[in-house]
């Protein structure tokens, strides 16, 4: 029992009593109510009389908290009781809202009664019916998990009753509505932490914001259903005036609550709460109902997820059922996940199946290639493979268990079904086992659950609600509609990262996933940064087929877009370039946030319409990086490309990658700040054990001085490789009978053949064109082969291919463009072609190649010096002032990854 001396009336602006001298008081509460009053002087006896008719075996404390009322009958029934009753306390403080008043009464409750193991918040103008104190607080204390209690919503006055007895939902509490009444039991231990109601709140949604810091400190709360609360409703209120302001307080809710409106919070209670899928396993029938299956999820029998489906159909908003089902055998799933692409796929089936009835997927093997297509019934090899899974919407499904007839559904059997099916084909390199290793096939799986559901009692029934409440909540299957809405994505990744992650998860995004330079070096980064422990993925927007030239473990995921999206253009100009922006239909805006949300960084390499959705996700917290690798020329020469659609969108760049030292210098010449701008040269796009380099380099030495020169060109035949300046040495040379081999490896490019294949042209002359080669040792063989790299670019960025030469010996001879200078060194470490005219650069690689020819220890100095340069160089190395930057960004992420770093920040032995 606790023994204050104070006064049951205080004034909080003088401390002295409100006409009462301090009394001592024995009293140990173990509950408050705290009513705070402001102009319902005549309503505020109604709220106590309901207080005082409490039937309870534990002490109630009642605080009645005048917020400065301006009628001096507010003061006058406040002190009356607080004289006439023992547990009855008045006081009064200046105006400050109702937040003030609240958390006043929770200090003083708190300070005075160390007892207090509960508090209730009760509106002047609202009631309680006897027992509701000694019920509620019962069950709080019968439920340690869960932080308060909040009623169903009986309203008189303006009568309305709303059921809001669902199991409680931290995804609805932030994306629907404020679905816990401010009268509610809270358990003492959520003000222990100094949570309390923000008092600059004076418009009203204070208590929403409340819940909200409940919820952000893991405090979950609980519909008790026979509560016994009496709301009051009348034509104008506070609440009415709030709902005329809410886009306003909303705005100022979610800045304030960042992290709870972030994808990766929501899309986890969705998983936790109302998942997206259920996932009927072929064989076994056991269902599986997750957002993302790699995360811990609920399994249950067949039978009682025909029970919740059934009462799903009686109360929606209580009960529910995934939007989406799945037939599918767990193998292939992990196949899926093996290669990368599960969530991905995820993430298209549920698109498709709400444009078609059925999704079929389709899993086909290819060593080389990770590849999404969809076929469509006019597609040649449509539904050539009985499908590994299926996909259809809830909504389908429902329709199928009230068909009387097997008919329509039934026609998948066959490769003409009757239901709208969209087939989605992925190709991989999956494992002969993963696409044999089924019990039962995915159709008759579909066809066996179907006649499960037709065959349940459950159907027959008469599907009244069973509560006499209306409903309020949304239906639980539109729960991920909730999602969408509140993220301006649709769909949403299912992807859920877990709580103990502590990886910052990075996306690259590339136009395609080709054998280019731009996806080599996004690789490169990738497998640095993912052997570092940072979340590497893979966005590939264009045409949605990736080239596995990387390996599995350097990225987490794979995804494509697969859209009707163009890679260049918009309705908008800046410096002679077509450009998107946001609200624009070509940007995708909603599609592009749905596949990019949860990453932490975003490194956009070279993708130029998608800049027009990343000044939204920076607003979200995302970090937003550029990576640019070369200005391009148009025909007449004037400079053009992807630096300067990069201009155009610099204020959303928190750090623009450049893989030269000029290119920096160009962004800055132009506006953007030093401080936004990092050089990170570039390396070797693939590793090479320090064993098969020196093999390389020995077996050199070990040739005699040549007597022919062997010169590689490799790469692409066009104008902006200057195929014409090659083509004319390369006569020159044979007109001359110089004992040069000329190899040249790559291949055409349609839209430059105006004067004719160059294919052919070679041929006349004697040389032939080789096929592109693409795997690591490939090239390796060729560069060890070649005594020297040719490259008569009009334009470049910084090549690869000189770097990789170089490593194994292969003396690069160059036109000096671009950032090459800043990779070749002339007369050091290869030979520099300073001319600009076709004609003059055709006669000074002839003649450099008879320099070295002539001078063979020339050749095998600039070879040595080569290796040895790029020998002293890594990614690894390369990356550290990024990974540098990414430290200082995510702080508390990073001291696993500086671990790592240290360890790794040798050379591959």
């Amino acid at each position: 029992m606790a023994t204050r001396k104070l006064s049951k009336a205080a004034n909080e602006s003088d401390g002295t009593p409100a006409g009462q001298d301090p009394v001592e008081v024995t009293f140990a509460p173990t509950l408050a109510i705290v009513i705070p009053v402001y102009k319902h002087s005549v309503l505020l006896t109604e709220a106590l009389e309901a207080a005082l008719a409490q039937q309870a075996d534990f002490g109630i404390a009642i605080v009645i908290v005048d917020d400065g009322c301006p009628f001096v009958e507010t003061e006058t029934v406040g002190t009356a009781y607080a004289a006439a009753y023992d547990n009855i306390f008045y006081l009064r403080k200046p105006n400050g809202g109702l937040s003030s008043a609240r958390n006043y009464g929770v200090d003083f409750a708190l300070d005075m009664f160390p007892s207090i193991e509960a508090i209730y918040f009760l509106d002047a103008d609202n009631r309680i019916t006897p027992p509701a104190m000694q019920d509620v607080f019962d069950f709080l204390r019968a439920n340690p998990d869960i932080a308060w209690v909040y009623p169903n919503i009986d309203k008189f006055g303006i009568g309305w009753n709303g059921a809001y007895h669902a199991p409680y939902s931290r995804l609805l509490h932030i994306t629907f509505d404020n679905i816990c009444e401010a009268g509610s039991m809270v358990a003492r231990r959520v003000f222990d932490t100094g949570i309390r109601f923000d008092e600059s709140m004076r418009a009203g949604f204070e208590d929403w914001e409340f819940w909200l810091q409940c919820i952000s400190h893991g405090f979950k709360g609980a519909n008790y259903p026979f509560f016994g609360f009496d709301y009051r409703q009348r034509a104008e209120s506070m609440l009415r005036d709030s709902h005329r302001t809410k886009a306003a307080i909303m705005s100022y809710i979610r800045d304030k609550h960042k992290l709870l409106f972030a994808p990766d919070t929501i899309t986890r209670w969705e998983h936790e709460e109302s998942p997206r899928f259920a996932a009927i396993a072929t064989g076994t029938y056991v269902v599986s109902l997750f957002t993302d299956p790699t995360a811990a999820h609920a399994r249950i029998d067949l039978e009682t997820f025909i029970d919740r489906y059934w009462a799903a159909l009686v109360e929606p908003d209580s009960h529910g059922v995934p939007p989406f089902m799945i037939w599918a055998a767990p193998a292939h799933f992990e196949a899926m996940r093996r290669i990368g692409v599960l969530h991905n796929v995820l993430w298209h089936a549920e698109r498709l199946a709400e444009k078609h009835h059925l999704v079929a997927i389709r899993l086909e093997h290819d060593a080389g290639r990770i590849e999404l297509r969809q076929n469509g019934a006019g597609s040649p090899d449509y539904l050539a493979k009985k499908p590994l899974a299926w996909v259809c919407s809830g909504d389908l499904f429902k329709a199928c268990v009230e068909d009387i007839s097997d008919e329509w559904i039934g026609s998948i059997r066959g490769k003409r079904p009757s239901p709208d099916t969209i087939e989605l084909v992925v190709r991989g390199p999956f494992k002969a086992i993963d696409l044999d290793r089924t019990v039962l096939s995915a159709t008759n799986s579909l066809l066996s659950t179907l006649a499960a559901f037709r065959d349940s009692s459950y159907r027959r029934a008469h599907h009244t609600r069973w509560t006499w409440r209306g409903g309020y909540f949304p239906p639980v299957k539109n729960h991920y509609r909730m999602l969408r809405e509140a993220l301006g994505a649709s769909p949403v990744m299912p992807r859920v990262t877990p709580v103990a992650n502590k990886r910052p998860r990075i996306g690259f995004l590339l136009p395609i996933g080709s054998f280019g330079g731009v996806e080599k070096v996004a690789y490169a980064m990738a497998r640095v940064m993912a052997r570092l422990g940072y979340e590497t993925h893979l966005y590939i927007l264009g045409k949605p087929v990736c080239e596995t030239v990387f390996d599995l473990d350097d990225f987490t995921s794979v995804n494509f877009l697969m859209d009707d999206y163009a890679l260049w253009g918009g309705p908008h100009h800046f410096a002679g370039h077509d450009i998107q922006m946001a609200q624009d239909e070509g940007a995708k805006l909603d599609r592009l946030l749905g596949l990019l949300g949860g990453l932490d960084v975003v490194i956009n390499c070279q993708v130029a319409p998608v800049n027009a959705v990343l000044g939204e996700l920076r607003r979200r917290g995302v970090k937003i990086l550029s990576h640019v690798h070369v200005l391009d020329r148009t025909p007449v020469g004037r400079a053009a490309g992807h630096p300067y659609v990069a201009l155009a969108y610099e204020h959303i760049y928190d750090l623009i990658l450049t893989c030269s030292q000029q290119m920096a210098d160009w962004f800055h010449a132009m506006g953007v700040p030093q401080a936004k701008l990092m050089h990170i040269p570039n390396a070797p796009s693939y590793e090479m054990r320090e064993a098969e380099v020196r093999q390389a380099l020995k077996s050199r030495t070990k040739r005699p001085l040549p007597d022919r020169l062997r010169t590689l060109f490799i790469g692409r035949l066009d104008t902006q490789k200057g195929i014409e300046r090659l083509y004319a040495a390369a006569c020159l040379a044979k007109r001359r009978n110089l004992p040069i081999e000329f190899r040249l490896v790559g291949g055409e490019v349609l839209s430059d053949q105006a004067r004719g294949s160059w294919t052919k042209r070679f041929a006349d002359i004697g040389i032939s064109l080789e096929p592109a080669i693409y795997a690591s040792r490939g090239l390796t063989d060729a560069f060890a082969k070649a005594d020297v790299l040719i490259l008569t670019s009009r334009w470049e960025g910084a090549p690869l291919t000189i770097l990789e030469a170089q490593r194994v010996g292969c003396v690069p001879v160059v036109t000096d463009v671009g950032a090459v200078g800043e990779l070749v060194t002339h007369d050091e470490d290869g030979l520099m072609i300073e001319v600009e005219d076709d004609a003059a650069i055709a006669h000074e690689l002839v003649s450099s190649l008879e320099r070295l020819l002539s001078e063979p220890h020339l050749l095998d100095r600039l070879r040595t010096r080569a290796a040895a340069k790029v020998a002293a160089t890594s990614w690894a190395e390369n990356l550290s002032p990024l990974l540098d930057r990414l430290g200082a960004w995510f702080p508390f992420r990073s001291e696993e990854i500086e671990l790592r770093r240290t360890v790794t920040s040798s050379p591959v032995p």
